[in-house]
């Protein structure tokens, strides 16, 4: 692994010391740091640093100086390059495992050598591992694209039309939303069509065919296939049993107010 160090110079001795250490083990130790420890501004050195994996001319970085905070905030502002400040290791590790930490910064009038030694092992030994996303599509998003299939039932509502909506890919934006509602983004249309039959068709006064038109069917006939694969039974059967829902496939609509 190509690895970065640099240091102020109260961190000049640690820094060294890892930095031997690494090479040891096989690595590519190099140190950006200024030759004359004495003259080592931990601003200059963080900048060199930064830039250097921002340019991916190392893999991971190590920065050890008294001022850390300020060295991870000013690190932080280079793209790609994501800093933190660890005087523990597990939070060397997981911020490598969980949020692909490339750049480890240690105080260095707080932590040992023993102990940085430590924190260097398990940043550069850690491993990020890209995890599929668990919640789906941010709740406002979701709830926006709720409202929109809903107020837009005779129109068509192609995925590209809802991934528009929610501001995403359509591939990243079907796999988030069958992960938030359980159902593929087709299928929650047809659902939501269905439903809104369903409310027309206890008026009883409504024809079969301006119901079908009016929640973007095509045609009576294909509503009437639709329909009768989803709740069990006709259009007109459904009309004339007084509400009945017997048959239906699908769990209950979702509320847009329980997906704030």
């Amino acid at each position: 692994m190509r690895i970065g160090f640099g240091s102020d110079q109260n961190g000049f001795e640690c820094k060294e010391r890892l930095r031997a250490r690494f090479a040891e083990q096989g690595h590519e130790a190099e140190d950006v740091s200024a030759g004359d420890p004495s003259r080592s501004d931990f601003w200059c050195v963080t900048d060199e640093l930064a830039s250097a994996l921002y340019a991916r001319r190392f893999d991971r970085g190590v920065l050890v100086c008294a001022s850390a905070i300020g060295a991870s905030v000013a690190a932080n502002k280079h793209p790609g390059v994501r800093a933190a400040l660890c005087h523990d290791v597990d939070s060397a590790c997981h911020g490598v495992e969980d949020d692909d930490m490339n750049l480890l910064v240690m105080r260095s009038r707080v932590v040992t050598e023993n102990l940085a030694l430590q924190l260097a092992d398990a940043f550069i030994q850690a491993s990020y591992v890209p995890k599929e996303q668990e919640r789906g599509i941010p709740p406002r998003r979701l709830a926006r694209v709720i409202e929109h299939v809903r107020k837009n039932l005779d129109k068509p509502l192609a995925v590209s039309v809802l991934s528009r909506v929610a501001e995403m890919s359509q591939s990243h934006f079907s796999k988030l939303f069958k992960l938030s509602t359980g159902l593929a983004p087709h299928q929650f249309v047809l659902q939501e069509r269905i439903n809104r039959s369903k409310e027309l068709l206890r008026q009883g006064d409504a024809k079969i065919v301006d119901i079908a038109l009016g929640v973007g069917f095509e045609n009576q006939a294909h509503f009437t296939t639709v329909f009768g694969n989803l709740v069990g039974m006709t259009p007109r059967q459904f009309q004339r049993s007084s509400g009945s829902e017997a048959g239906e496939m699908y769990r209950p609509q979702l509320s847009v107010a329980e997906c704030w």
